[in-house]
């Protein structure tokens, strides 16, 4: 009974005085810079500065790498706009290793200023005003719209997403490009071509089927398709071409044809 009592109390005395041992072995590891955090490797970032990065891990001044959770960090890092996804390991004794997955702008969103969106939705951050920027845009509701009906918009958008893979994967021979999309909550989804610069409405849905009708027209029409305005594609198997044509006083109407 003595002896489990001098045990109970031998683990109550460390138990308190555990903090003060603690500190103590931080202080002589400090002192002599054993297992401090002194190299820092980033990798796999590109719009994420490497400092913007390392601020983010709010690490304290002369850290010991042990002393910190990685999980915490990481939750950290991924809070930056351009961040999806972190790993971060530790590199004994003193080298902590970060491997950046960034989210890679697809399109450029026009909500009353540019902002840069990833193929999977998400609105990454404000653009760069000091950079040019070679991305679709995708347009059509204002601020208040979004702000007002935010599930409509962000459905609609990742809608212009998928056009756009589509459009990637299918229209790599294309010499026509996606210029712009236009959203409408009726109408649904229009592309603004570059090149001929070309109006093709698709609609919300069926988007591979209906831009390989809006190719077998182009395939008919030929050379004629030069004096095309406008391809409503929207129809369940037809696309409606609408042609420029001169007016009497010279300037220029669409007039509508439909082909099958």
């Amino acid at each position: 009974m003595a002896l489990l009592c001098l045990c109970g109390l031998g683990s109550g005395a460390l138990w308190l005085w555990w903090p003060t041992l603690v500190e103590s072995g931080d202080s002589w590891l400090k002192e002599r810079d054993g297992f401090l955090v002194k190299e820092i490797v980033v990798e796999g970032n590109y719009r994420s500065s490497r400092l913007e990065i390392i601020e983010a891990l709010s690490l304290a001044p002369r850290q010991l790498i042990f002393t910190f959770n990685l999980k915490t960090v990481q939750a950290r890092v991924n809070t930056l706009p351009f961040v999806k996804e972190t790993q971060i390991r530790r590199s004994w004794p003193d080298r902590l290793e970060i491997k950046v997955q960034e989210r890679r702008p697809k399109a450029l969103l026009y909500l009353n200023k540019l902002y840069l969106v990833d193929y999977e939705g998400e609105v990454i951050a404000p653009a760069p005003n000091n950079e040019k920027l070679d991305f679709p845009l995708i347009s059509g509701a204002s601020l208040p719209q979004w702000q007002q009906q935010p599930e409509v918009w962000q459905k609609m958008l990742k809608k212009a997403l998928d056009l756009l893979l589509i459009w990637e994967n299918k229209g790599r021979c294309w010499p026509e490009k996606i210029a712009q999309i236009g959203l409408d909550e009726v109408c649904g989804l229009t592309v603004f071509t570059t090149d001929k610069v070309w109006e093709v409405q698709l609609g919300s849905e069926a988007f591979d089927e209906r831009l390989k009708r809006w190719r077998q027209v182009l395939e008919v029409l030929g050379e004629r398709a030069m004096a095309v305005n406008y391809f409503d594609c929207a129809g369940i198997s037809s696309v409606v071409v609408g042609i420029r044509s001169q007016t009497a006083d010279g300037n220029v109407k669409a007039e509508r044809d439909g082909q099958k």
